[in-house]
């Protein structure tokens, strides 16, 4: 009987603190990170602010202000230099937390021009509201300072937004770059229908 108490005991102890074998492990979770599986039925919302230019350096294109966005619609091979200084600055009363001072080859002259002067210039919009999106991006910006590179826009796409439920009405003018994507893309041969083509 004692014997069976011992053996009990043993086998009590070993099921209670020895391993066992699980198949699937489960990822640790961190306080700030959200568990996302394919099988989720609920969208992950984000709230994207980018008004935060002191978070964010000044450019600077052969010595003219230029926006960010202005490296969007320039061929990168066009570039001679980068000079980057980390040092905070003030401009037309923004922080900005360095400087990005960007040199052209001597053989390429860009043509700047705002995103308003390109849409009176190629559209007959005029005053309309309008939202620019340059190879499919947003741009959240004065479009009376937001300079391209007009000899770099490929394509321009003006697309009239409605919704009279939300008696909404707005443009959507759509800047294609001159990529290599964007070239090759514009010369594909879209077939639609569901004969098959021998």
């Amino acid at each position: 009987m004692k014997q069976i108490l011992i053996i009990a005991t043993v086998l009590l102890t070993l099921n209670s603190f020895g391993q066992t074998k699980d198949e699937k492990v489960n990822e640790p979770m961190t306080a700030n990170k959200q568990s996302i599986s394919v099988n989720d039925t609920v969208p992950k919302v984000s709230y994207v602010n980018k008004n935060l230019t002191a978070r964010n350096p000044v450019y600077y294109l052969n010595g003219q202000l230029v926006s960010a966005g202005f490296l969007t619609t320039m061929d990168p091979q066009n570039i001679d230099s980068i000079n980057v200084v980390k040092k905070p600055i003030e401009v037309n009363n923004d922080q900005y937390y360095g400087q990005i001072y960007i040199k052209t080859k001597a053989s390429y002259h860009p043509k700047l021009i705002s995103l308003n002067d390109l849409k009176s210039k190629y559209t007959n919009l005029n005053k309309a509201s309008t939202i620019f999106l340059i190879d499919n991006q947003v741009i959240n910006g004065e479009y009376d300072k937001y300079l391209v590179d007009e000899k770099y826009i490929f394509q321009i796409i003006v697309e009239k937004v409605e919704s009279k439920a939300e008696n909404l009405e707005f443009n959507l003018v759509k800047l294609l770059t001159r990529t290599e994507e964007n070239i090759k893309k514009s010369k594909e041969i879209r077939l639609r229908g569901t004969e098959e083509i021998e």
